[in-house]
């Protein structure tokens, strides 16, 4: 599919749009900014793009060029985006990472840039993940987004630099790369262009109108992630008042949600799972919610399920996405409370027409049932141009101009996608763990977690995680699992211990290296079951 709108997302120039459209809206956020702590909680558009501002003229003070890979690797806060923006007006390229990346994954990602890059980070960052990691030879300087340590330049240096007209690069030259979760290995990183960037936005288009301006958005979603482009695109456009928070603790949502009463909600699945909590709380966080949405991924029904429940809106939906970053949304799928009672959790809805599509590959796996299960395959207008260091790799995932995306699944006679397992994470002698985590999450609601891991003899080895990691059921797990494929005992590990992605996606594989070696920080001991 060839793009042919002349639209572009420029991440440079988002908030001056929100500044100049609505200038005394405002975001709330769940922290203090570290670049402008005065600036407090609740800041209007018109100083956030002034905020930008101040930043890409600190930047162009301190030398970085238009063009210019900058990799942005800081503490986890909202400045990140604000950073970004502000590499993006100068014309830079930013290279998003992920704060909750290892200092040796950092280094290593450094080293896929054809030439060693600026690395922008924090004081906070360099003297903890980055402690001991030697970046001589892997970037071409380091500079500080605030305060100092070492030698290391700050932008503080140049606080009310001469403020610069922004630069405006063409439509499909690269405007930033972000990084993908990494749940399979080492993050691919992943290069947008404003076009690309608008193809993820066009799906929402016409379903951001649904909710009225005048409602309160709230969302938990990686401030690296190709997501939050999108996702702040309407926000400034429309002028709604937006709730933004980088800690998904339950008990932060439920205390900022019950105060700003949002009517849509989005978060990666993770988050919502341990926000099922809210739903108890007496103060109502989610009595207002008319849309859940879910980032890029297949929710748990019951999930679905508690929350909609939680609303007091008469006709709540549930909003099941699915893409990657190098795709963007893919296909969608809303539900009713009377549809996510009987909710098949695999179903991810159909793809946007004139902008998506899916063809299921040949079948690698042999399934019961009529369906052709084979591997994912997409062609998007939303395709990224490319991965940084991973030219043949992307060549590789992207023949005959079909994305592959890692997952198997099939297509219903009605069109829905259905996603079974990722192809690296199959086990044997299982349909699909997907499934089969689906099955106990419903048996057991006191699961916040449950992953399947093959043993070293293929076995499959479930690691679970439970609310306020209570003690697991021992008669409870025995009833659960009748009728389910042989498994061994349940590892119980407390949630927050569990190998994550920057979106809380278990990293599978780590996960599974941890099963084997006897590393992975366990509640108690093995449940014996």
């Amino acid at each position: 599919m060839a793009a042919t709108s002349n639209e572009a997302l420029r991440i440079g120039e988002l908030f001056d749009m929100g500044a100049a459209r609505h200038p005394n809206s405002h975001v709330t956020l769940d922290h203090r900014l570290a670049l402008f702590p005065e600036s407090g909680t609740r800041i209007t558009f018109r100083k956030l793009a002034d905020h930008v501002a101040e930043i890409s003229a600190r930047l162009a003070a301190a030398e970085v060029q238009t063009g210019q890979h900058v990799v942005l690797f800081a503490s986890n806060s909202f400045d990140l985006v604000l950073v970004a923006c502000a590499l993006g007006r100068l014309g830079a390229i930013p290279v998003l990472l992920s704060p909750k990346l290892e200092g040796a994954v950092v280094a290593e990602l450094l080293t896929k840039l054809d030439q060693p890059p600026v690395l922008l980070t924090d004081p906070a960052t360099l003297e903890g993940a980055l402690d001991g990691i030697d970046l001589s030879g892997i970037t071409s300087r380091v500079l500080l987004t605030h305060g100092t340590t070492g030698d290391s330049l700050s932008l503080e240096k140049f606080v009310g630099a001469p403020r610069r007209v922004a630069v405006r690069r063409g439509a499909d030259e690269p405007a930033l790369a972000t990084h993908t979760s990494g749940t399979t290995g080492l993050p691919k990183l992943v290069v947008q262009s404003a076009r690309s960037l608008w193809w993820h936005l066009k799906p929402q288009l016409k379903t951001a109108k649904v909710l009225r301006a005048s409602e309160t958005r709230g969302f938990c979603v990686s401030f690296v992630h190709a997501r939050i482009w999108p996702l702040l695109w309407i926000t400034l456009y429309r002028g709604q008042h937006t709730v933004i928070l980088a800690d998904p603790d339950p008990r932060n949502a439920a205390d900022l949600f019950s105060e700003t009463k949002p009517g849509m909600i989005e978060a990666h699945p993770n988050c919502l799972i341990q926000w099922e909590k809210l739903a108890q709380d007496p103060r109502g966080p989610l009595a207002n919610v008319r849309y859940f949405i879910n980032t890029f991924d297949a929710m748990h029904p019951r999930t679905m399920r508690i929350l909609l429940g939680a609303s007091r809106r008469k006709l709540p939906l549930y909003i099941q996405g699915y893409g990657q970053s190098e795709t963007g949304p893919i296909c969608m799928r809303p539900y009713t409370r009377q549809l996510a009672k009987t909710a098949d959790g695999r179903c991810l809805g159909r793809t946007f027409q004139g902008v998506s599509e899916v063809k299921i590959g040949e079948p690698l796996i042999d399934t019961p049932g009529p369906e052709r299960v084979g591997p994912i395959l997409v062609r998007s207008q939303g395709h990224s141009l490319g991965i940084i260091g991973g030219a043949e790799q992307f060549a590789e995932r992207f023949a005959g101009g079909w994305w592959r995306m890692g997952d198997l699944g099939y297509r219903t006679k009605w069109g829905c996608v259905h996603l079974l397992d990722r192809e690296i994470d199959h086990i044997d002698g299982v349909a699909s763990s997907l499934q089969v985590e689906d099955a106990l999450m419903e048996r057991l609601p006191e699961l916040t977690e449950i992953v399947l891991v093959g043993d070293a003899d293929g076995r499959p080895v479930p690691v679970i995680s439970t609310h306020d990691d209570k003690p697991l059921d021992r008669l409870a797990w025995r009833q659960a699992v009748v009728g389910l494929p042989p498994m061994a005992d349940p590892l119980h590990c407390a949630w927050n211990a569990l190998p994550m992605t920057s979106t809380w996606k278990v990293r599978r594989q780590a996960l599974g290296v941890m099963v084997a070696d006897g590393t992975l920080p366990l509640v108690g001991s093995p449940a014996q079951v």
